[in-house]
């Protein structure tokens, strides 16, 4: 008989079996939000995940080194967690661990059964927590969805001769072929991830990641930066999640399909005190926090090259800065604080090109903050006619207890180069509106974002 008939023949009597054995696991893959979850078939039973799992889990935590932050642990478990409320109802409920390993490289895996392993180096590398909850919820959709072993189980039905797959058809079925299979599982999850499943990953980590009150956008922005910037730290990460093609857009064609869904928060102050505490001050790379000190070569962002930080205090409120920094403008309207590169006088008089403006703006109406941040782009606008805003939605961001919005803009600089402004305001008693606004180039916005982010979560509001 044809060798490749044989293949054929016995990967569809497994995929017959394994149609049976899921109707008696009594799944149903519903529709509407639960249409994001579709597993592919599998000789194992979730049971057998998490055994198989559980197993890999130990010996991956004998051969890592594992970060034991008290503080850490506790904010990504609890991140964890969050995502985990928010996988369709049909999916199965796996008792997810969560696990940070001292390891620069950024990559995180998943085992089998819900062991996450997120190195320290994919914290860093995130800007924000929706970026963090991004992968979280991307190597969690791997879990739910079952890959792994699904995989696993297309190698292993390949390998079993057809008569020998038909004595186990005459004797036990599905749960003898799960069990032939188990001698390899334990190594299902070194194979690499297919671009299908990755697209699945996505699909349902988009959802899942709504759901939690994250803007799904987040997730392919981290894929795409991490793309963009390359490097040795980003290689293996790359490697076990091969790109599918056209990521963002096909996120951004997914929200509107997701439903409603709470406010979107993509970021908070734990993130960025975990951050610094796994990073170094402003996320200068992984190891920091123990003493190590890192080239620039390595982490070659102005986060890196942070010498410390100094508060400067601003009409009633107060701001941490980089040591080094230059402060500009009266401290009572308008403040400017820029980097030794802050200013260009390409054009005849000098400009902001990188650094963070902070002032206030009121109203000519009683307006919220939105309304109010929104009158305010349009004077910026009339000043900037190149100033537009991105496609992004605006956020809302919660600072010192006081919730504001959050926009991002772009414009062309002094120098002609394309520019990213991220414009945050805040609400204030006499119904004005404090805003900072955050600038650099588009080339090196990401590459900032660290050291804005930690000026940010910094700010005292006041009244």
């Amino acid at each position: 008989m044809n060798p490749l008939r044989n293949w054929r023949l016995a990967l569809a009597v497994c995929g017959i079996v394994l149609g049976m054995s899921g109707a008696l696991l009594g799944q149903n893959y519903g529709s509407g939000g639960e249409s994001y979850y579709h597993p592919g078939w599998n000789l194992f039973s979730p049971q057998q995940d998490v055994q198989v799992g559980q197993q890999a889990e130990q010996q991956e935590m004998r051969k890592l080194s594992i970060n034991h932050d008290a503080v850490a642990n506790r904010y990504i478990t609890a991140l964890g967690g969050k995502l985990a409320r928010h996988f369709p109802s049909n999916a199965p409920r796996f008792p997810f661990r969560f696990h940070v390993v001292n390891s620069k490289e950024i990559n995180a895996f998943a085992l089998p059964g819900g062991a996450v392993f997120i190195n320290s180096g994919a914290v860093c590398a995130a800007s924000n927590e929706a970026q963090l909850a991004g992968v979280m919820g991307h190597e969690m959709s791997h879990v739910e969805l079952r890959h792994s072993t699904s995989e696993a189980s297309k190698q292993q039905a390949a390998s079993i001769p057809l008569g020998i797959l038909g004595a186990l058809m005459g004797n036990g079925m599905a749960g003898q072929l799960a069990r032939a299979g188990t001698q390899f599982a334990a190594q299902a999850y070194f194979l690499h991830y297919s671009r299908g499943m990755e697209s699945q990953a996505d699909a349902l980590g988009a959802q899942v990641m709504d759901k939690s009150g994250y803007n799904p956008v987040y997730m392919a922005q981290f894929f795409d930066k991490l793309k963009r910037q390359g490097g040795q730290g980003s290689i293996q990460f790359l490697s076990d999640h091969p790109d599918p093609g056209n990521r963002e857009a096909a996120i951004e064609r997914e929200i509107p399909t997701l439903g409603s869904h709470p406010p979107y928060v993509n970021d908070s102050r734990e993130f960025h005190v975990v951050r610094q505490r796994l990073c170094g001050a402003a996320g200068s790379g992984p190891g920091a926090a123990a003493g190590q000190r890192l080239s620039g070569s390595q982490y070659a962002s102005p986060s890196a090259r942070v010498a410390g930080w100094q508060s400067v205090a601003f009409q009633n409120l107060q701001l941490a800065y980089p040591r080094g920094w230059s402060l500009r403008g009266q401290r009572t309207s308008e403040l400017a604080l820029t980097p030794g590169n802050g200013i260009s006088n390409a054009g005849g008089q000098p400009t902001i090109v990188r650094g963070v403006i902070v002032s206030s703006y009121q109203p000519p109406h009683a307006a919220n903050v939105d309304q109010a941040t929104a009158d305010l782009i349009a004077q910026l606008r009339q000043a900037n006619p190149e100033l537009r805003e991105s496609y992004e939605r605006h956020q809302s961001v919660t600072v010192d207890g006081v919730t504001g919005d959050a926009a991002i803009l772009t414009n062309r600089n002094a120098e002609n180069q394309p520019e990213v402004d991220r414009l945050v305001s805040f609400p204030r008693n006499d119904g004005s509106i404090l805003y900072l606004i955050f600038i650099a180039p588009q080339t090196e916005f990401g590459g900032y974002e660290g050291v804005f982010n930690h000026m940010l979560y910094s700010l005292r509001v006041g009244g």
